[in-house]
């Protein structure tokens, strides 16, 4: 006679208790990756935001540098500037003949601060901005570089360009030859570009129009330095703010 057994359904079969288990470490296995890598993306964002702060704090040393060394420029030969409008306004040319010669030749020369912006460039061009969470710094960042573009603007290309006007009078004016002597080739910095002269030059030609249009010339220049000072002087205050929040937010040395 055949015996038939019948098998037993639960033999090896898990219970729901082991099925849960199995899924709760799963689960746990899961969340725990998930965390793990978001602390893992979040101290790599903290690393990337403080390298990127600390390169933005270098550049705006730099910038803060320049900035100086610029603003000092404009100061001395907006003060020769000005000194040159008051000879030419009382008429005592005789006596400063050669001043005049040596302030005209600036007239074409224009020193303007360029900013170390590579880092800021950076930051648009990759989107790295995303690693500055402070929105008010962020603001402070963007306005600064705002305000850089709207000095090169108005001082940029201030005496890049040949002015046709100021060489028709430099040629009614002056004796060109001794005029183009003042030149220094081996000029480096901007406090001498320019030749002062140590010997009598030609007479400046006493024509009153000219003189009138050379008074304007001059007088154009000197607010030029006043403008490019008042905009230089913003800079500095913004870019020293700039860095200050840096060196807090993000611990720099």
């Amino acid at each position: 006679m055949d015996v038939h057994y019948h098998p037993h359904l639960n033999r090896d079969s898990k219970t729901g208790r082991e099925y849960f288990t199995e899924f709760l470490m799963i689960f746990l296995a899961v969340t725990l990756g998930f965390f793990a890598e978001n602390m893992r993306e979040k101290n790599v964002d903290k690393g990337k935001a403080k390298e990127y702060a600390q390169s933005l704090y270098d550049d705006l040393k730099v910038d803060t540098a320049m900035i100086q060394r610029t603003y000092l420029e404009k100061a001395w030969i907006q003060a020769k500037f000005d000194s040159a409008n008051v000879i030419l306004a009382t008429g005592d040319l005789y006596e400063n003949n050669e001043f005049i010669y040596y302030v005209d030749k600036y007239l074409s020369i224009n020193d303007v601060f360029t900013s170390q912006d590579v880092t800021f460039q950076q930051l648009r061009n990759s989107g790295g901005f995303r690693y500055i969470k402070n929105i008010d710094l962020y603001k402070k960042i963007a306005d600064y570089y705002n305000l850089y573009s709207r000095y090169q603007s108005m001082d940029g290309t201030f005496a890049s360009k040949t002015d046709n006007d100021l060489v028709r009078l430099e040629i009614r004016l002056f004796n060109v030859k001794d005029l183009s002597d003042l030149k220094n080739p081996k000029g480096t910095i901007f406090y001498n570009l320019v030749l002062r002269p140590v010997t009598k030059l030609k007479p400046i030609y006493r024509n009153t129009d000219d003189l009138k249009l050379f008074y304007l010339k001059i007088d154009q220049a000197k607010n030029q330095c006043s403008n490019s000072r008042v905009f230089l002087g913003w800079l500095k205050g913004n870019a020293i703010d700039i860095m200050k929040e840096l060196k807090t937010e993000y611990k720099l040395k």
